[in-house]
């Protein structure tokens, strides 16, 4: 057999089974957009906006490269960083000889969430390839690499330097316990984090730390963002059914954590991703750096036959079977997301159609809140001098509306309620000129 068969099997089938869902769009989830659109304005006014807090600087950074490039060569990127994730992974499960590691390291890409993610300009799974090479790196005892692709794990999604800890621990028992090398790691992380944030620090300060949006959600939401929106219908209820037979019939295999680091080292990680998850619910998304490591875990406690059960339950879960508060769909994740894609796509269509009616001649403000970077990459309104798309007022749009030298409409997005709460421009000056957009579930 030849040596990277397997590697090239990977590839080919990670590519293949994404290149239908790649040309629709750059996501349902506006923060692709905001990203995207973030990398044009870095490119063409040389000006350093982050698409939302903390900051995203490597990712806005590329899409500053490739802004305008068509959506499916965009989403083609997440692509081959999936690509990446499952050739790293496949190398960590062999370096511990783990049987069934093609497998698993296959099906970490069908995982419902990663899937979708592979799909669209997200940076998630970005971040995860970071985040296995730098584990790969350590295993390899290439501290110099671990570093640099830590540093890029957190200028990708900043959130991920929770994982810091882990990293130091994993450092500590595959360097032989040697404290310099620990030390040496830790600088070097520390450092190559700085380097690579550093464009956010130099326009914030210490100002970044801070969250975009709400993190309250119900307990039966933060559930079902836990277990269906990450592995699916069928892939958690195949987890659910492999675990309680594999009680029935005696209890989970055995591991010494005393002796058994790396096993150690994967609980950290997921405990420390799960915390930082109940502690800020937003997206689903935030559970992917533990997948990889569940995967693990499941393998080592459940028997060969019922782990085969769970990871043919993942393979199909994208695509049949998806619950959501109103219904059970036979279609998977990742058609329903497509039809998500869709709607909104038409919604921004019809708004722009809208915008360009009313436009005419005279000075306008149309404020769209959260939709203002779709609207803004999907038209040429930034060329049309009598019409100004805004996410928020500024006091220039305010004095100019207040005295009449503006005509302000605007549509009911959440950005746009927030900021009407506090200052009442919308209401009091500006006329609704669009119904809201309601996705249809």
């Amino acid at each position: 057999m030849p040596r990277y068969l397997k590697e090239v099997i990977i590839t080919l089938v990670v590519v293949l089974s994404r290149l239908p869902f790649i040309f629709n769009s750059l996501g349902s989830d506006l923060d692709a957009w905001r990203e995207v659109y973030t990398g044009k304005i870095w490119s063409e006014e040389h000006i350093y906006n982050v698409s939302r807090f903390p900051g995203y600087p490597f990712s806005e950074f590329i899409f500053s490269l490739i802004y305008d490039w068509p959506y499916w060569c965009i989403n083609l990127l997440s692509v081959f960083f999936t690509v990446g994730c499952c050739l790293c992974f496949f190398r960590i499960l062999k370096f511990f000889k783990i049987k069934l590691s093609f497998l698993i390291s296959l099906v970490l890409s069908f995982t419902p969430i990663i899937y979708i993610n592979s799909t669209v300009a997200m940076e998630y799974n970005w971040s995860l390839f970071f985040l296995l090479a730098s584990v790969y790196s350590i295993l390899n005892k290439k501290l110099w690499a671990a570093s640099i692709f830590f540093g890029l794990i957190v200028s990708t999604r900043f959130n991920n330097i929770i994982f810091l800890p882990a990293f130091f621990f994993l450092t500590y028992y595959f360097t032989g316990k040697d404290i310099k090398k620990v030390i040496r790691f830790s600088m070097l992380t520390l450092l190559f984090t700085f380097i690579f944030f550093l464009p956010v620090i130099l326009k914030y300060g210490i100002h970044f730390l801070q969250s975009s949006g709400a993190s309250e959600v119900s307990y039966p939401t933060l559930l079902s963002l836990g277990t269906l929106h990450v592995y699916g219908a069928l892939g958690i209820s195949a987890i659910f059914l492999a675990l309680i037979i594999q009680l029935i019939k005696g209890g989970f295999q055995k591991t010494d954590l005393h002796k058994d680091h790396f096993m150690l080292f994967c609980i950290i990680m997921i405990l420390s991703n799960l915390i930082f998850f109940i502690k800020y619910p937003l997206e689903a998304g935030y559970l992917i750096p533990s997948i990889p490591f569940v995967l693990i875990l499941l393998q080592k406690i459940l028997d060969q036959k019922l782990i085969k059960i769970v990871l043919y339950g993942l393979l199909i879960s994208p695509f049949f079977i998806h619950i959501n508060t109103t219904k059970v769909d036979l279609k998977g994740i990742i058609f329903v997301n497509e039809d998500y894609e869709d709607q909104e796509l038409e919604y921004c269509k019809n708004l722009i159609k809208k915008i360009e009616i009313l436009s005419q001649d005279t000075p306008r403000i149309f404020h769209v809140g959260n939709f203002s970077e779709q609207i803004l990459m999907m038209s040429n309104f930034e060329k049309n001098n009598t019409i100004k798309i805004v996410k928020k007022l500024a006091q220039e749009d305010k004095d100019a509306v207040i005295n009449k030298k503006h005509t302000l409409y605007y549509i009911n997005t959440v950005d746009g309620k927030i900021e009407n709460d506090k200052t009442h421009m919308l209401d009091q000056h500006g006329i609704l000129f669009y119904k809201d957009f309601e996705l249809v579930k």
